[in-house]
């Protein structure tokens, strides 16, 4: 028996995803989204680009479900192809009007058996822990993991400033200057100092420079279509001192502006370059029509960063809970406090 078996047995058919499959899963994903979080607006093309750039194996790593009448009705995915897959991520959705009949349960179910492979490219003494998260308003998740054995380990919140009020302008002292990413000349440089950046950061796994500088730039550039001129960096002469970088269209509300990242080095903390670069990209989505704009943040940020967005006037509207098992006690290679 497989975790789909009861479900097939009821007339569902379960397989691996496939590019194909797209257009109709993307309506069920975003269906997932609005109930989940409030708004859903992934397009076909974007979700082809993510498929096909980030190395994920359709095949050995997802399983879409389909309704007895061929409705996509569940899809989940499994994200271990990062060495070293020590903290596998799980996404999973299912349509709203087919929750509570144990789709979610099995495609969880086999996520958490499939996450195993990961043992065989770990250290012997490294911890496994795959991972999940969902608002915490939203009980039929939060029900699931928990009836895994799944265990609440961090809260994160997303939040949200109107763009249609004035934004300062950006103030930086001493010989930072603000000026945009030069695509592709900097890329590397940029990636370096973001990932220094977010290394003491709670889940942070070291990952060989190669493997990862590709993920990231695919990822960013070509699934997320990040922009250069939306791409800003702090400069300390030839020293990038921080970074952040911003979407005009979120994935998941259309209106939304995103900051995906911000990333200021430790040696330059505490100068109010942070600040600085907020301002920067707001003032620039501001300038491109985006009326708001959101970023997700870990409530329990060590270098003061929800301080920081709030002083620039962003405030909380949804709170995301991280639930993660232990499949494999041993050494941490996460950074988790």
């Amino acid at each position: 028996m497989t975790p789909f078996t009861a479900l097939e047995e009821e007339g569902y058919s379960v397989r691996p995803a496939c590019l194909e499959d797209l257009p109709a899963a993307v309506p069920m994903f975003n269906a997932a989204e609005y109930e989940l979080n409030g708004g859903g607006d992934y397009t076909v093309e974007r979700y082809t680009q993510e498929w096909k750039q980030t190395g994920i194996d359709l095949e050995q790593s997802t399983r879409i479900v389909f309704s007895p009448d061929g409705e996509v009705v569940g899809c989940v995915e499994l994200w271990d192809h990062f060495n070293p897959p020590a903290r596998p991520w799980i996404w999973g959705r299912v349509h709203p009007d087919w929750e509570g009949r144990g789709i979610g349960t099995a495609m969880l179910t086999w996520a958490l058996e499939t996450s195993k492979r990961a043992l065989e490219r770990l250290p012997d003494d490294a911890r496994l822990a795959p991972h999940v998260a969902a608002p915490a308003n939203h009980r039929p998740s939060i029900e699931l993991f928990e009836g895994s054995g799944m265990h609440l380990k961090r809260v994160a919140w997303r939040m949200v400033r109107d763009l249609r009020e004035a934004i300062p302008e950006p103030a930086v002292s001493g010989s930072i200057i603000l000026r945009t990413l030069r695509y592709p000349e900097d890329l590397e440089a940029a990636y370096r100092a973001q990932d220094e950046a977010f290394s003491e950061h709670w889940g942070y796994v070291k990952r060989p420079y190669e493997e990862s500088f590709r993920f990231w730039k695919e990822m960013a550039f070509v699934a997320q279509r990040l922009s250069p001129e939306l791409f800003f960096m702090a400069m300390d002469g030839d020293e990038i001192a921080g970074l952040i970088n911003a979407q005009e269209r979120y994935d998941l509300d259309s209106e939304m502006g995103w900051i995906p990242s911000l990333a200021v080095r430790k040696p330059y903390r505490r100068r109010g370059l942070g600040q600085a670069l907020l301002l920067k990209a707001f003032r620039a989505l501001q300038q491109r029509g985006v009326s708001k704009v959101g970023l997700t943040v870990d409530s329990e940020n060590r270098t003061g960063a929800t301080r920081l967005y709030e002083r620039v006037g962003m405030h909380v509207d949804l709170e995301n809970l991280s639930y993660e098992i232990e499949l494999r006690p041993g050494r941490e290679l996460a950074v988790m406090d």
